[in-house]
């Protein structure tokens, strides 16, 4: 059996409160293979994002390790780490605290594009623009965060990710601030993406999301992995409690998705 793109194992993160300590993940195993999405699904609070974050290495966990084709985050030296992480690209949730107000949306496509010789960054930028949406390119290249809409920002942030050509893009509730006529839109555009060989571990409390789009599901509850596998089994044969009310707590958005 080859080795799982990303592979997270006896992850445990608690924080302290005042003088409480409080558990945001409790023993977490998790996988993605190559090509592969699988969603990660859970109210609000269940610990997903502290996952992600930790799978992405942006925080470190208390206990456990986290592997990236093989090879422990942990034990990286720092130059080593930090060529590992161009395979890995967050969408975040909030799409607009991760941009630079004073860089324009070419700049920002344009550190993106860092490694690709500087007469192609600009014709580059224009087509990832094209192909989330973003028009006219030659305009949308020239403005600032601050003139776009909560929309266009996930778009940019799409076309930022894809501009890395990443192995592996851990997406954090990309979908929750987007308007209904759009999110099947999104979901489009990440599918593309996709396409073009990146793994995706996608955030999300929404059922209906993990199923038009995740390979697999892992159902998280109060910082437990109470749930997974293939997507069709866990949300047709759901063994666990907590899953069976998530599934009957949202509507299904999987037609508005394309094949």
């Amino acid at each position: 059996m080859s080795e799982p793109l990303l592979r997270l194992t006896g992850i445990a993160k608690t924080f302290h409160r005042g003088g409480d300590r409080v558990p945001a993940v409790v023993d977490a195993d998790l996988e993605v293979g190559v090509g592969e999405s699988v969603a990660l699904v859970g109210e609000s609070g269940s610990g997903k994002s502290t996952l992600a974050r930790i799978a992405l290495g942006l925080m470190s966990p208390d206990k456990g390790k986290v592997f990236l084709e093989g090879r422990c985050l942990g034990e990286m030296k720092p130059a080593v780490f930090a060529e590992a992480r161009t395979a890995m690209q967050p969408i975040f949730q909030d799409p607009g605290q991760s941009f630079n107000p004073r860089r324009s949306v070419g700049e920002a496509l344009a550190q993106a594009l860092w490694r690709a010789p500087r007469e192609q960054r600009r014709p580059r930028s224009i087509d990832l623009l094209n192909r989330v949406g973003l028009r006219p390119a030659e305009v949308m290249l020239k403005r600032y965060p601050h003139e776009l809409s909560g929309g266009q920002k996930q778009r940019l942030a799409v076309a930022r990710a894809a501009a890395m050509a990443p192995k592996l893009i851990v997406a954090d509730e990309p979908l929750s601030g987007a308007d209904v006529s759009i999110r099947g839109q999104m979901l489009n555009l990440l599918s593309e993406l996709r396409k073009d060989g990146s793994a995706f571990l996608m955030i999300t409390h929404d059922i209906s999301v993990a199923r038009a789009f995740a390979d697999r599901v892992a159902v998280m509850h109060r910082g437990l992995i109470v749930e997974s596998g293939p997507t069709a089994v866990v949300l047709e044969q759901p063994e666990h409690d907590y899953t069976r009310r998530l599934i009957a707590s949202v509507p299904r958005l999987d037609r508005y998705v394309g094949p």
